[in-house]
């Protein structure tokens, strides 16, 4: 998994790939159509949701809290 810098967490975070579709809807719905779903990675930190896409901190954002 790559290494890449966290700005949810504040340090550098490993990151693994979108988990299933609702994760990979969740970034379709904010990107552009040409957007590659496979170049989105997320946190794998235990509560974190920021997704990012590899290679750009500036390119990301957070999956929105689950519901209760």
């Amino acid at each position: 998994m790559p290494k890449m810098p966290c700005p949810n967490c504040g340090s550098s975070e490993e990151f693994e790939p979108l988990r299933d579709d609702k994760e990979k809807a969740h970034v379709r719905e904010h990107k552009p159509k040409w957007t590659r779903l496979n170049a989105y990675y997320r946190c794998s930190r235990g509560s974190c949701r920021r997704f990012q896409r590899l290679g750009d901190v500036n390119d990301g954002d957070s999956f929105p809290e689950p519901e209760k």
